[in-house]
């Protein structure tokens, strides 16, 4: 009997029939798109949805046609090539005939009801050398076994698996994109209390810091707007629909396996809000342990600094899940020299915060239509004082309080539809957030409380066509809301999208050396209930050339925009500044051109060099004018171009790394008038990293450096407020041991080693050396 998993097409042709399936589909989607999306009267017609989600799971399955073998049959196992470990879930392919089969959990393959002939096989399985191919002859009646014994990739430092730049499990050296990613050895190690700790030494990264462990923290990506950078928890976006931003001081690492941030354009795959780039973080559902688990560390440090966290976790065939608390307590007061040369303490700038989070994944059916159901529940809410500006007009505060609180719920389901080829998700969350901001003691009493959030539902599927050829198809909506005591109304909006992405790979040889080219192109079509709809396409290309000896060129090309928030819109007039409902959404154009080089006989050499260039028009700036008074007005034009220089050596192997990059930055006004060519705010022309990392048997050592050069903070550019650049130093020492089930870890860390006197944002003074030690333990 033929199983489920191994249709047979005889006489059909691959690429006939997969561009006769590629025109029925998008004729077939454009025209329900646009009767869905064009006729406001349909906009909720559920029918119509149905009818897309219909055709996108079902015009790329090839039908099973029924044949009746004579018995040949073709097994075997895959397996990794060091290890000798079975590699589960790779796809095992035969031509003629496109016939497949997956590998279960001990890498076993079958393939029954074969006709006689000879086939070629061949195996995929992202992380492995898997262009390996073998040619066997089958006779009728025949069962044959085909091993393979397949060998990893070897990464550096730069490289590892992603899954945020085409939502499927990628490598950063083989697709087009400009990628950089967290691991979880880095967190651990330097034991971050936030991630904008962890962010601030990657390229074309550069983190907005308004004071304090407390104060905020937002990020910017190749010189965009934090309201340009989508920041998202295992695809779930995490940014305010009010502000448009995330505080990334409220974001701790607990259970979180790895950062992915993808910079440049991502509209054409996120939609809004990824004009920058997007910033992944993945939970560690993969977790090695076998049954119960648990951690539990303490911190200590200066400026009273105390923290504690704890978890619990379980894995077991069927369950997979964690749940973390971490309570976070700073009195937040250091010292600081003011613009006269006078040392002063900044006062009014504790935190105190309790953060859990919980998921849970449970398993059905077999290895080779798993089907994983996930949960997670996030809950954070924190008390902390805002001090504000040491402006000389006095606009700092000892009497400003804030309170936060933020919930997400987020439901997933992944599994395999029809066929191992056929891998669906549908995701479901949920966002609230609270903010209440008083002063009682200010210029006028303000007691401000607002509320806003989300929540939508997401569904897609990522389809093998043929061996080197998939399709990534998809569809959602969103709904985003606010309140608040100084708002007139409430507000919201809504939106319908749908996606497509197809990555192609072409394979060959050039004089007996490996080449391979993949191209990516994508396209997005988002419909907004208050500013209509909006086209993102996207196109990448790479070609790679030789194997342990590679080098790579990139390029990407894309349309991009951005929606006003819901402050930028609807703020009501202050004394200080106001909203403008007659802005209209940001949209531009990107391209980058890069080139990597991958010489792992070279001490592990890798190197990167990217050009970027971000043309924006009607980009929304807050301006600000002589009398401080700030709002919000469209850009004519903006543009933002730049050199991202990373590099990493192995100069001890296992012992001794050197990483290093660079990042070149000449953002401008391009819009005509008094302020045509002038720089952007609070774009550094130059930005230098260097890490140093050392390890020996229990002992870890980081050493961190980053140089950010002079840059202004008005429009004018004047020179009176330009703010002078600087460099910091922060140095991290890790004891880390097994005992059996135990691992006990002693961490000490310096930061700002020279105390440098240094603001990022005008007039918010940042805190000088800091002193930390945690211990924590780790029971599996």
């Amino acid at each position: 009997m033929r199983t489920p998993c191994q249709p047979n097409f005889p006489g059909r042709e691959d690429w006939g029939f997969f561009m006769s399936r590629l025109s029925a589909f998008i004729s077939l989607v454009l025209n329900h798109t646009k009767r869905l999306f064009l006729n406001d009267s349909c906009i909720n017609n559920y029918k119509q949805i149905s009818v897309i989600v219909f055709i996108i799971f079902t015009v790329f399955l090839k039908p099973s046609t029924v044949y009746s073998g004579d018995g040949a049959q073709l097994s075997g196992r895959v397996v990794n090539k060091i290890s000798e470990e079975p590699v589960e879930n790779t796809l095992i392919y035969l031509k003629p005939g496109f016939r497949y089969a997956e590998t279960n959990a001990q890498g076993k393959y079958e393939i029954s009801d074969l006709q006689p002939g000879i086939y070629q096989i061949s195996t995929k399985h992202v992380g492995y050398i898997s262009d390996q191919k073998q040619q066997v002859e089958i006779k009728p009646g025949e069962k044959i076994d085909v091993n393979f014994y397949l060998t990893e990739r070897y990464y550096s430092t730069s490289d590892a698996i992603v899954v945020t730049a085409t939502r499927g499990k990628s490598t950063t050296q083989k697709i087009p994109h400009t990628m950089s990613v967290i691991s979880s050895e880095r967190i651990s190690l330097i034991r971050p209390l936030n991630i904008s700790e962890v962010l601030q030494n990657i390229q074309g990264t550069y983190i907005k810091d308004y004071g304090g462990l407390g104060d905020l923290k937002t990020i910017s990506l190749r010189g965009s707007n934090a309201e340009q950078v989508l920041v998202l928890l295992d695809g779930q976006r995490l940014n305010n629909p009010q502000t448009g931003q995330i505080d990334l001081s409220m974001i701790s690492l607990e259970e979180i396996e790895r950062v992915e941030i993808l910079r440049g354009g991502s509209s054409a795959m996120y939609g809004a809000d990824a004009i920058g780039g997007v910033i992944n973080m993945i939970t560690g559902k993969d977790r090695q342990l076998d049954g119960l688990g648990a951690s539990f560390g303490v911190l200590g440090g200066s400026f009273n600094t105390r923290s504690l966290n704890t978890s619990v976790d379980i894995n077991k065939k069927w369950l997979n899940g964690a749940v973390t608390y971490k309570h976070l307590r700073s009195d937040g007061d250091f010292t600081y020299t003011d613009q006269k040369g006078i040392e002063q303490t900044r006062t009014n700038n504790d935190i105190i915060s309790h953060n859990v989070f919980s998921t849970l994944d449970f398993q059905f059916g077999k290895s080779s239509y798993r089907t994983d159901l996930d949960f997670s529940y996030g809950y954070y809410t924190s008390e902390r004082g805002s001090p504000g500006s040491i402006d000389t007009l006095g606009f700092g505060s000892e009497t400003a309080r804030q309170w936060d609180t933020r919930q997400q719920v987020q439901t997933m389901l992944n599994g395999k539809i029809f066929s191992p080829l056929h891998r669906y998700h549908i995701q479901g969350f949920w966002n609230w957030n609270k903010t209440r901001f008083e002063e009682p003691e200010g210029f006028f009493a303000t007691d401000t409380r607002s509320k806003s959030g989300n929540y939508g539902l997401e569904t897609y599927v990522r389809s093998v066509i043929l061996p080197h050829h998939s399709l990534t198809y998809g569809l959602g909506f969103r709904e985003e809301w606010m309140n608040s005591n100084e708002f007139p109304e409430n507000h919201d909006r809504n939106l319908y999208y749908f996606f497509i992405q197809d990555e192609m790979q072409f394979s060959s040889k050039i004089k007996e050396s490996p080449m391979s080219v993949e191209i990516i192109p994508a396209l997005r079509y988002d419909r907004y209930s208050d500013f209509g709809s909006r086209w993102s396409p996207k196109i990448g290309g790479s070609l790679s050339l030789g194997s342990e000896w590679q080098t790579t060129l990139k390029s990407n090309a894309g349309w991009n925009f951005r929606a006003p928030t819901f402050n930028e819109l609807y703020w009501p007039t202050k004394t200080w500044g106001s909203g403008n409902p007659d802005l209209k959404p940001e949209n531009g154009f990107d391209w980058d051109l890069g080139l990597n080089f991958r010489y792992p006989r070279f001490f592990n050499f890798a190197f990167d060099i990217v050009y970027f260039d971000i043309r924006m028009n009607d980009l929304i700036q807050w301006q600000t004018d002589s009398l401080f008074f700030s709002m919000p007005v469209n850009i004519s034009k903006a543009r933002n171009r730049g050199l991202e220089i990373n590099s990493s050596i192995q100069l001890v192997e296992n012992m001794l790394e050197l990483i290093g990059n660079y990042t070149y930055l000449d953002a401008r006004n391009k819009s005509d008038g008094e302020y045509n060519n002038k720089f952007l705010v609070y774009r550094s022309p130059h930005n230098f990293n260097l890490t140093i990392n050392w390890q020996w048997k229990y002992l870890s050592f980081a050493y961190d450096f980053r140089y950010v050069s002079r840059r202004f903070s008005d429009v004018e550019n004047s020179s009176k407020f330009e703010l002078k650049s600087y460099n910091i130093s922060d140095l991290t020492l890790c004891f880390n041991q097994r005992y059996d089930k135990l691992q006990p870890t002693l961490t000490f860390q310096i930061r700002n080693i020279f105390n440098e006197s240094y603001q990022i944002i005008r007039s918010y003074p940042l805190p000088g050396r800091e002193f930390r030690i945690s211990l924590g333990v780790v029971y599996n």
